[in-house]
């Protein structure tokens, strides 16, 4: 019989993944920094369990190195975030394109709820429920394309990705531009034609690239 891991210990080292995860891509924990598992089992009052399960989690994303014991930060620097938006950039626009062949109504409807989330959110002034609908929105696109390899690609980056999200919508006092972006986009995507979605999406996600780029390729200051 399968070794059968707990439920509550991977839920568990998901949870201690998305603190570290936050961590280390706002810059708290910098390229280099020791993650020493037994250490961090202290921090968190657990097991080694999660917090193997946590570091297993975060390699596979890229963010750290892993040896036996311990790992080390690797953290995001520009060209990490060009590469994830490079990544995504694919992924996107092949979902989309499918949704879009597959059920243009359905997608459309799907859109709905996320983009009023983000209109409510930015109208209280709540980085963290705006960013939520945000990445809820661009996930209709892999829901209603129901291409189930294309969506684990998706999920296995999502939570960096919104953590960056999340530390650029923080630095902003009005998320308007962006909520009327997302407008734009599920405006096409219900009458416009496939060729102009795709490329206001190829136009929406280099402008949150570069925009999430900004704070790690501005020079030191002293």
């Amino acid at each position: 019989m399968s070794e059968i891991l707990p439920i509550k210990q991977r839920a568990l080292g998901e949870k201690v993944a998305g603190e570290l995860r936050r961590l280390i891509v706002t810059g708290r924990y910098a390229p280099g920094t020791s993650l020493v598992e037994g250490h961090l089992a202290e921090q968190f009052d657990l097991s080694r369990g999660p917090i193997r399960d946590a570091l297993k989690i975060l390699a596979s994303e890229g963010l750290i190195d892993t040896n036996r014991r311990s790992a080390t930060v690797v953290g995001l620097g520009g060209d990490d975030i060009d590469e994830l938006f490079s990544l995504r950039g694919s992924l996107e626009q092949l979902a989309l394109e499918i949704g879009l062949n597959r059920d243009r109504a359905g997608l459309a409807e799907g859109l709905r709820a996320p983009l009023e989330q983000m209109r409510r959110a930015r109208e209280e002034r709540d980085p963290d429920a705006f960013t939520a609908a945000d990445v809820r929105f661009h996930s209709v696109f892999y829901d209603v394309a129901g291409h189930r390899r294309l969506a684990d690609v998706w999920a296995q980056y999502r939570p960096t990705i919104e953590v960056l999200l999340l530390a650029s919508n923080e630095r902003y006092e009005d998320l308007g531009p962006s909520v009327r972006a997302h407008e734009v986009l599920a405006g096409l995507v219900e009458s416009g034609e496939p060729e102009a979605v795709l490329e206001e999406l190829r136009g929406h996600l280099d402008n949150a690239r570069l925009r999430l780029r900004a704070p790690y390729t501005q020079p030191a200051t002293h």
